[in-house]
């Protein structure tokens, strides 16, 4: 078999084991996928028989058991939507045994719920607040942490929530819904929920809710992105594109269609349309909220590429847009370095914010 009839058996082979799951009569019957890559036959998918480019992000997504091989139940869990069927949540220790304390003048409160109910279960709608010394009111900005939308959680902002506080920001950092367990769009209204929560709320920590950014880095780059171009989200909340004040995407996925397949497994059923729809340069308009895209220089050319065709096309709509490239920086270097005093990323960040009515 040539080479690509092997790739379209895969993806073949992929999108069967995302139909719904078997009858009772079927309950016998291997996973199509299993089937199709089981060369030993045992029933299973060892890391050897996954395709090379998916391997890393399948393993790391299904392997519920971390036992670095794929069952047949755990292959065909995201088929049946994954959702409450004994999957693993990929998070950090977010809850921890306080939910309040003050650290060089930073108060934290943490764990705070915007949204409840067994799909929240594990911490999935909280989020932390980073709040300012002093009694404002601060500009606040929503911060959505980065995972490829499979992995992740608010405590990565540990160190980055402090040092935008320290500057007179007061930070907001949810956790939200990931993939497999929940699809598309549950990531984009958890951040439409969660923004909502902090425009009722964020006063009652000192915050300005007319004051309000978004960003993100990675996964949530394109959380901030999307949430910012698309409006159905927020009007879903009684909220629109005019509550964010400034949108800040870092280094963010900006077309969906240029995802790694696999992602589109996870993360999008395998639906081009859902595929399309979630790609943030398809709502580019004018009159959407003023834009800062940053990328890494050192990024993949698809990344790069990405962010560079998403700020030509807000520019060409006549939308408020600025572009800056974060020099000397790869995709994974970017936040560790946010953290410290003095980061090129974070005063290009600043910068902007200052301009757009968001000076502390």
């Amino acid at each position: 078999m040539k080479p690509k009839m092997i790739r379209l058996f895969v993806a073949s082979a992929f999108a069967v084991a995302l139909l719904p799951a078997p009858t009772s009569a079927q309950a016998d019957t291997p996973s199509p996928l299993v089937a199709a890559l089981d060369t030993d036959g045992d029933g299973t998918l060892a890391s050897s028989e996954l395709p090379a480019q998916a391997r890393r992000v399948l393993l790391f997504a299904l392997d519920a058991d971390d036992d670095g091989v794929l069952s047949a139940e755990e292959l065909d869990a995201i088929g049946r939507g994954g959702a409450g069927r004994g999957r693993k949540t990929r998070r950090g220790p977010d809850n921890w045994d306080f939910s309040e304390e003050t650290a060089n003048r930073v108060r934290i409160v943490r764990n705070l719920e915007y949204a409840t109910g067994d799909a929240y279960a594990g911490g999935r709608g909280k989020l932390d607040l980073y709040i300012p010394a002093g009694d404002g009111p601060h500009p606040v900005i929503v911060f959505f942490h980065g995972g490829g939308l499979y992995n992740g959680d608010k405590h990565s902002l540990v160190d980055l929530g402090p040092r935008f506080a320290s500057l007179g920001f007061l930070v907001a950092a949810p956790n939200y819904r990931l993939s497999p367990e929940y699809a598309y769009p549950a990531y984009i209204e958890d951040a439409a929920a969660a923004f909502r929560w902090v425009w009722d709320h964020i006063r009652d920590y000192g915050g300005d809710r007319d004051r309000i950014a978004v960003s993100g880095g990675s996964a949530g780059g394109h959380i901030a992105a999307l949430l910012s171009v698309d409006e159905r989200y927020l009007r879903a909340h009684d909220l629109d594109l005019g509550n964010i004040r400034a949108s800040l995407p870092i280094t963010g996925l900006m077309n969906a269609e240029r995802a790694g397949r696999e992602r589109h497994f996870l993360t999008w059923r395998a639906d081009p349309e859902l595929v399309r729809e979630a790609s943030p340069i398809r709502y580019v308009a004018s009159g959407l909220p003023p834009m800062l895209i940053t990328v890494a220089d050192g990024d993949t050319e698809n990344r790069r590429q990405q962010n560079v065709n998403m700020f030509e096309a807000m520019e060409a709509a006549g939308a408020e847009v600025e572009f800056e490239w974060l020099v000397d920086r790869t995709h994974n270097s970017i936040r560790p370095n946010m953290a410290k005093e003095g980061d090129a990323t974070v005063e290009l960040l600043l910068d902007f914010l200052r301009r757009h009515g968001m000076a502390p």
